[in-house]
């Protein structure tokens, strides 16, 4: 038995037995005070026991305490956090107790009391990958889920209950739909009919009546005040709800957007809208003459501006939009702060939380300005589309992003994969079908065909990339929302009124602005290097040159503003080269044709900076599919190579030149790189138009190529946890499926050491210490440590990963009063060099 200091406190008559917590929740360190609560007052001896319990089974403390009462009814005990291993905790104390009471008569008393508490998750930052499986299931199920790497699950944030399920099995979840309603109204769950009937309802308003705005104005506004202060009150409630079990994250919509997704539409002609939109223009603008000017228009106040609709600026004579494009720009600058005033709702309790949207969709129009949702979030689950993850992790490279499968089969398992290396930290898993584990709790078809790459992402490879500075060459790709507003504009003008009939899916199928985009990424990828985007609002701040770019493309970066223009010609007389297409810099950022392109002596000036392209570049990301990479690959590696832009780590097939579909990705680790290939099929095969491009089976064979080093250098392989000794260039057999990774160094990875307590007692607590017997050239090492009881089983909730920073770790276990004594184990696996030692330790 176990004693512990008590306090014995006075207080007034209370009625039955009750433990009381200073706090329904801590953190996992210190020491709480709580306190038994007896009947009433009275005088005597007795014992008090403290039975300390959690979702594990595991018995934490059992303490026996002599009590000795003298007119008090409240008997103290302290706990120590630092010994709690799971969110959920129970304590139940008994009282046995002989004495009087206050009128002197006898008084026996065997009572109980209990009470839970959350030991909150360790977790602050998203430093390791998730698996988090989106359908509820029964608790055995889940348990079942962890045993293939599945380590979390969703709940619906407007919840005032928890997830049992979960919360037995030691799970954290994310919090789904906490604000549908707002952010994504016009496409959401409906009980009793489709999910985009608002929106269907208001495009059939319109086409009865195009000269009403009705159909124009959203419901809810984003910018209505009643409801920004409800979402504003019901995320707050929400986090204080849910902090102490630190969600994943919380998702403020599912599939959020301004319309139907990123359908087009003219919403919000509102006058919640317009009202802050002419604020807003004030600012912009300053005065009224300013605006009338670059409008075209004779608005004789403030009040009286309204922009025209799209009809009305497809109707109007000459190429000036500014109206037009300057009311889709308030949209999406409503949209990305009614985002963040969603995220400071949240911050304002839970100030370390990650707060995103799920389903995010292509850049473009509902919203969908990356440059601006990447400053008002920082988490985001998008669908793959338009290069929006590329995008993402270029303007903010801290965000946590996760992408969701709802998929089977090898390339599904390729995609995974590729979502890591691009970037992702956890995967959302949809099944519907239940085929991950069946209602007799065994794991089903698709969760056998998943396991052995979730665990081994769980095992410590995800982890090891997250804490991993993603690298890119010296190449910046425009971001430019407003080139996208002019070039939809530009297409759809001459259709006239049919643009009422687009929906999401055609503004990503029937966009040649989004494709050039994605073909310019292969175009690069396929030459062996990496690039980052730089948006139209980064380039006015000076990113060119404070990113140390040598290469800038401009693909149909057709609108520009003055300021973005400047920073081209100082860039290209600065010696950078500048690669472009179509018009650039036709337009002003206000959708505006100019006298004539602000950057076109640059390219009359023929000194070979700036380049603008006649190769069809359009086409490349489906042509290179069948073989067809044609001159403009050709074009493009000429370029590059001129200016010196080569990869650090080079890749060739047996021709000597770059592969065409295997994709270089490279991760700066301190002084080690980290270097992933992985084939570089097309992820939406399906919708690129004729038959024969609609297949991936070039990409679909292993391939053997050549891995070029910058010297001889150290490397291991991450994956088979092999060293490979000294190299300039290793041979590489490539898997279309799965990627190969390579830790790089100039220095030898030095010995790890463990170090351990010889014994140990029951219930108390053992440190691992983990170092390299010399300094080591990384600056994060990714652990992965089962700890090991006497009958030879992993003990999961003892096991995971942890983070060496600078090559030094150590890890805590808190042995509880039930474990088995004998000899255990603490087994340490180093994922960067493969290296693996055991420490043991007897517990008696």
């Amino acid at each position: 038995m176990y004693n512990i200091l008590v306090f014995l406190m006075a207080s007034g008559l209370a009625y039955g037995a009750e433990i009381a917590l200073p706090a329904a929740s801590f953190e996992r360190a210190g020491t709480v005070h709580a306190a038994y609560r007896t009947g009433q007052l009275a005088a005597g001896s007795g014992e008090l026991t403290i039975r300390w319990t959690d979702a594990y089974g595991r018995l934490i403390e059992n303490r026996r305490i002599e009590v000795r009462l003298n007119g008090e009814n409240q008997i103290g005990f302290t706990l120590d956090l630092g010994r709690a291993t799971a969110m959920r905790n129970q304590l139940t104390a008994r009282f046995l107790f002989d004495g009087v009471n206050q009128r002197g008569q006898p008084d026996h008393r065997d009572e109980e009391a209990k009470a839970e508490f959350i030991a909150r998750p360790s977790n602050r930052s998203w430093w390791d990958y998730e698996i988090i499986m989106w359908q509820h299931r029964t608790p055995d199920q889940v348990a079942a889920l962890k045993t293939i790497g599945i380590s979390g699950g969703q709940w619906v944030g407007r919840n005032r209950s928890l997830p049992d399920f979960l919360l037995n099995n030691d799970l954290r979840w994310y919090a789904e739909n906490i604000a549908t309603d707002f952010y994504s109204e016009y496409h959401r769950y409906f009980p009793d009919r489709r999910n985009d009937w608002k929106f269907l309802e208001a495009r059939e308003q319109y086409k009865k009546d195009r000269s009403s705005k009705e159909p124009f104005k959203r419901h809810p506004s984003l910018n209505d005040p009643y409801w920004q202060a409800m979402i504003h009150d019901r995320l707050v409630e929400t986090a204080k709800y849910y902090a102490p079990y630190r969600p994943f994250f919380y998702s403020l919509g599912d599939e959020s957007g301004i319309a139907n997704l990123a359908a087009f539409w003219d919403f919000d002609f509102s006058d919640e809208s317009l009202v802050p939109m002419r604020r807003w223009l004030r600012e912009r603008y300053a005065t009224l003459r300013a605006l009338n000017e670059q409008w075209g228009t004779d608005f004789r106040d403030w009040d009286a501006v309204i922009p025209p609709t799209t009809d009305e600026a497809m109707k109007r004579e000459g190429e000036n939009f500014s109206g037009w494009s300057d009311f889709k720009e308030w949209m999406d600058v409503a949209f990305a702060s009614a985002l963040k005033m969603g995220a400071d709702a949240i911050h304002s309790v839970d100030p370390e939380a990650y707060i995103g949207i799920g389903g995010g969709q292509m850049p473009g129009w509902g919203g969908y300005d990356y440059s601006r949702i990447t400053e008002s979030l920082n988490a985001i689950e998008p669908y793959d589309i338009g290069n929006n993850i590329e995008i993402i992790r270029s303007l903010n490279p801290n965000m946590a992003v996760l992408t969701t499968s709802f998929a089977t089969g090898p390339w599904e398992k390729h995609r995974v994969w590729y979502e890591l290396l691009h970037g992702n930290r956890g995967l959302i898993i949809w099944d519907d079908k239940s085929a991950f584990v069946g209602g007799d709790n065994a794991i089903g078809p698709r969760g056998k065909e998943t396991a052995p790459y979730y665990e081994e992402l769980r095992g410590g490879l995800g982890a090891l990339l997250i804490n991993s500075r993603r690298a890119a060459d010296p190449i910046a790709i425009h971001y430019s929302q407003p080139s996208m507003r002019i070039e939809w504009m530009l297409a759809q003008r001459p259709k006239g009124g049919d643009w009422v009939l687009r929906n999401s899916s055609t503004e990503y199928r029937d966009s040649n602005f989004l494709r050039l985009r994605e073909s310019y990424c292969r175009l690069i990828e396929d030459e062996g290097l990496q690039y980052n985007f730089v948006s139209y609002r980064q380039m006015e701040r000076g990113e060119l040159a404070r990113g140390g770019y040598r290469v800038l493309i401009l693909p149909h970066s057709t609108a520009m503003s003055e300021a973005e223009a400047r920073a081209v010609r100082e860039f290209v007389e600065g010696g950078g080269t500048l690669i472009a297409d179509g018009e650039p810099a036709a337009f002003d950022e206000h959708c505006r044709r100019l006298p004539k392109s602000w950057l076109a002596d640059l390219f009359e000036q023929k000194t070979g900076r700036a380049v603008l392209l006649k190769a069809d570049v359009l086409n490349y990301h489906r042509d290179r599919v069948v073989g067809r990479e044609g001159e403009v690959k050709r074009v493009m590696g000429e370029l590059l190579g001129r200016v010196g832009i080569k990869p650090e780590f080079a890749v060739t097939g047996p021709s000597g030149n770059p592969v065409t579909g295997v994709e270089t990705h490279v991760f700066r680790n301190g002084g080690v790189r980290l270097v992933a290939l992985l084939t570089n099929p097309e992820l939406r095969i399906d919708e690129l138009g004729p038959p024969e491009f609609k297949s991936n089976d070039r990409f679909a064979k292993p391939v053997t190529v050549r891995l070029a080093l910058p010297g001889e250098r150290f490397v291991y392989d991450v994956r088979q946890a092999k060293a490979l000794g000294r190299q300039r260039e290793v041979s590489v057999a490539l898997d279309p499926y799965e990627p190969t990774i390579l830790a790089v160094a100039a220095e030898e990875i030095p010995t790890m050491q463990l170090a351990a307590p010889a014994r140990v007692r029951l219930g108390g607590s053992v440190e691992v210490g983990i170092r390299f017997a010399t300094p080591t050239p990384a600056e994060n090492h990714a652990l992965h440590i089962d700890v090991v009881n006497p009958d030879g089983k992993i003990v999961p909730f003892y096991s995971g990963n942890l983070l060496a920073h600078g090559g030094t770790a150590a890890k805590r276990v808190a042995l509880a009063l039930n474990d088995p004594p004998g000899r255990w184990e603490a087994r340490v696996k180093d994922l960067l060099s493969g290296q693996s030692k055991t420490v043991s330790f007897e517990v008696y």
